[in-house]
């Protein structure tokens, strides 16, 4: 199997510039409870801000692009899709360069923080989803990762959190050194902190 690393892809840092911000619309209620209009309403509140400054698209499920258009705005790109939940960064692509101009991107396994909720497919397949709408290349990362775990600075190094990647409730098979080895391979990355 191929990786990023190997076909001279790496995660850009952090604030390296990019072309658009993507987030999801809330529509968990397991999650929100009687608060999920006051999350949409912040929701939509932070992707006009952002719209400001950049481009942004809000991921929505099919039924709710009508709601989310409208709290959004015009500012604000709708894309329907289905989804579980409204954290793009933990279920959406790592999105990938070469230093060529070509992107590609990362779909690591998503397994809804260790299996907290008991319904997460859609989630599950929206990088894939995502990557396929935007016609770029997709490498399918075979192992559990929240895109949230992992920060980058683009010269090699990435942070994270030894209680996420380490727990057993995403990789019981992989020990810290082949957990290090797999970030490296996936993200372009030398070290990991």
């Amino acid at each position: 199997m191929t990786t990023p690393t190997a076909e001279g892809f790496s995660m850009p840092a952090e604030w390296h510039p990019h072309e658009r911000c993507w987030m999801a619309w809330p529509c968990r209620q397991e999650s929100w409870g009687d608060r999920l209009d006051d999350a949409r309403d912040a929701y939509a509140t932070v992707a006009q801000a952002i719209a400001e400054f950049e481009p942004v698209t809000m991921v929505a499920n099919p039924g709710d692009v009508a709601a989310a258009s409208m709290n959004c705005g015009r500012g604000v790109d709708v894309l329907p899709m289905e989804l579980d939940d409204s954290w793009m960064r933990d279920i959406g692509p790592t999105f990938l360069l070469d230093g060529k101009g070509s992107i590609a991107g990362s779909d690591w396994h998503f397994n809804a923080w260790g299996h907290k909720y008991e319904f997460y497919n859609k989630d599950a397949r929206l990088a894939e989803a995502l990557l396929d709408h935007l016609d770029i290349r997709r490498f399918d990362a075979p192992f559990v990762l929240e895109g949230g775990a992992i920060h980058h600075d683009g010269e090699g190094t990435v942070l994270t959190t030894e209680t996420v990647l380490l727990n057993p409730n995403r990789n019981p098979g992989l020990d810290k050194a082949e957990t290090e080895r797999a970030l490296c391979d996936w993200l372009g990355a030398e070290k990991v902190i």
